[in-house]
């Protein structure tokens, strides 16, 4: 005996992990747009450091920030063809170096001939800078020192050398972000493209024909049951085509007898021939008890069926809330 199928729309059997992927590039994706919000310009200015005579700015009162750290850009403006080395340091109110960092910055420049053409190239590498994540507020003071200036010759320059100073709090590294987004989307169209695949496999049969049939031991309760039904048809094959499913009980009770229409995705050679079309159903069943159940599949019309494949998986997945069918088999 079997109780009457119960089919209902229901997401109780969504993958959770595809949707916290899909989450997570969203999650991603906003810090990085609302990341801005959090950055406070604290200096912006130039000034003109002398060799060997150290610059100290004006104290500034650093505020921890909940997102971001405090970002200290230093570009050397300097002409063509010079080097110069200069550290950054950042002390707090005591005057102990909490942060420090040496840059060798350089511009050059010149000229190419090659092959009856010519031009001139440029090359620098000019800006430095620090990022510090405050542990608590307090006031801290940036100091600015020029070890080393020089021409390309290596000639010493004994003259002050200019620099722009951007200091804001709250910044955030977005190379990262960028990154992470990369990763999780990878990450999210694995899960995507994984999910419909999900579950074990009980039944995977293939005949060149139209009609086919499999045995297996699977079900029991919140079990989901995927059967999948692929169809390759000849050139001839009409739009749609029908495929029967019943599904039997270890008694040989009949459980579910349906037919579905299956719309056919045809395949076409260079010139826009017809070579082929293919076709796929999926259904989903909760099967109970677990226990022994037999599914058969005729495809209707059978004239230009090619091969029918049945795959039948359990404890499977979805990306969308489907339709289920529940079967009972009252032993």
């Amino acid at each position: 005996m079997s109780s009457a199928p119960k089919t209902q729309l229901t997401a109780r059997f969504l993958d959770p992990f595809t949707y916290l992927t899909l989450l997570s590039v969203v999650g991603v994706f906003a810090c990085l747009v609302f990341s801005p919000i959090f950055m406070r310009s604290l200096v912006s200015k130039t000034i003109q450091v002398d060799p060997d005579i150290p610059e100290q700015l004006a104290p500034i009162q650093l505020k921890k920030e909940p997102i971001g750290a405090l970002r200290i850009d230093v570009n050397a403006a300097i002409p063509e063809n010079h080097w110069v080395t200069y550290e950054i340091q950042l002390k707090d109110q005591q005057g102990q170096v909490i942060a420090s960092g040496i840059k060798q910055a350089w511009r050059e420049s010149g000229s190419w001939s090659e092959e009856g053409e010519s031009g001139i190239w440029t090359e620098d590498d000019l800006v430095g800078g620090l990022d510090v994540r405050p542990t608590k507020s307090e006031p801290i003071t940036i100091v600015l020192d020029v070890l080393e200036y020089s021409d390309i010759s290596g000639k010493e320059i004994d003259q002050p050398v200019p620099f722009e100073i951007s200091v804001v709090n709250g910044a955030v590294d977005t190379r990262y972000l960028w990154t992470g987004i990369l990763g999780a989307t990878f990450l999210a169209f694995l899960a995507l493209l994984v999910t419909p695949f999900s579950g074990k496999v009980i039944i995977d049969k293939s005949v060149g024909d139209s009609d086919i049939s499999g045995r297996g031991i699977l079900g029991g309760t919140n079990n989901l049951v995927r059967v999948s039904v692929n169809i390759k048809s000849d050139e001839h094959s009409p739009r749609s085509l029908f495929v029967l499913l019943v599904i039997n009980d270890g008694n040989g009770e009949q459980l579910y007898s349906k037919s579905h229409s299956v719309h056919l995705s045809f395949k076409k050679s260079e010139g826009g021939k017809v070579t082929g079309a293919n076709g796929k159903l999926s259904s989903f069943f909760i099967l109970e008890p677990r226990s022994s159940y037999g599914f058969h599949v005729e495809v209707t019309p059978d004239a230009t069926v090619d091969r029918t494949t049945l795959i039948v998986r359990e404890h499977c997945k979805t990306l969308f809330p489907v339709e289920v069918t529940t079967l009972k088999s009252i032993q």
